[in-house]
């Protein structure tokens, strides 16, 4: 599925929308006395998306940041990352064969990967996780998460994080219903923060470049 999979330099890594995976964001973690590495790689498009008559591949990067959690261990977190979105049936595979991929560029006491995705869940696309307002309910349980994250994986070494570090969901708010109706589909600890808000006198202003 993968080739031409090589280490470069930061500098190197394709524009992207996600601040995350780019070489600022890069600059702004060694600032922090953080370490990075920025792996390239390439993939089949028949590989990724199913499509048999397409020999065609896609080259793609992933910016990866190195985490010493003790002083025999580090981790390795790839923020939003990678980028490059299969089909859903491929996700599995794609993601464990990137990870055997990357294993070679990483610390050798780096213990395991971490990715927050920012991939379209699966479960966004089936009306049993909306609710009677067409808003989405959430994922299910971890073990289903898993379930289907490692069907057709070879290790099925997957596991879903007890907690997220970015947000792992955006949720669309139509403007269009007027206040009432907004709060009113708002969960209670939503409502109650907006009113907190409001007690307190929270404003919130748009401001130029400039400030």
């Amino acid at each position: 599925m993968l080739s031409n999979v090589h280490k470069k330099e930061v500098e190197e890594l394709y524009a992207t929308p996600i601040l995350q995976q780019t070489a600022f964001w890069s600059v702004v973690k060694k600032r922090l006395g953080t370490n990075t590495i920025a792996v390239n790689f390439n993939s089949r498009k028949s590989a990724l998306y199913g499509v048999t008559d397409d020999r065609s591949s896609l080259s793609s990067d992933v910016l990866i940041v190195l985490q010493q959690i003790n002083r025999h261990h580090s981790v390795a977190y790839v923020p939003y990352g990678p980028e490059l979105e299969p089909a859903d049936e491929f996700q599995g595979i794609f993601l464990e064969e990137l990870s055997e991929s990357l294993r070679p560029y990483l610390p050798k006491n780096c213990i395991l990967i971490r990715y927050d995705l920012c991939w379209e869940s699966w479960w966004a696309k089936e009306k049993d996780h909306f609710d009677e307002h067409g808003i989405w309910k959430g994922e299910p349980d971890s073990p289903a998460q898993e379930f289907r994250f490692n069907f057709n994986t070879q290790h099925w070494n997957f596991k879903k994080a007890f907690s997220n570090i970015l947000p792992a969901n955006t949720v669309y708010l139509n403007l269009t219903y007027d206040t009432e109706t907004l709060l009113k589909r708002m969960k209670p600890k939503t409502r109650y923060n907006i009113g907190l808000a409001r007690r307190k006198g929270v404003t919130v202003k748009a401001l130029g470049l400039d400030g």
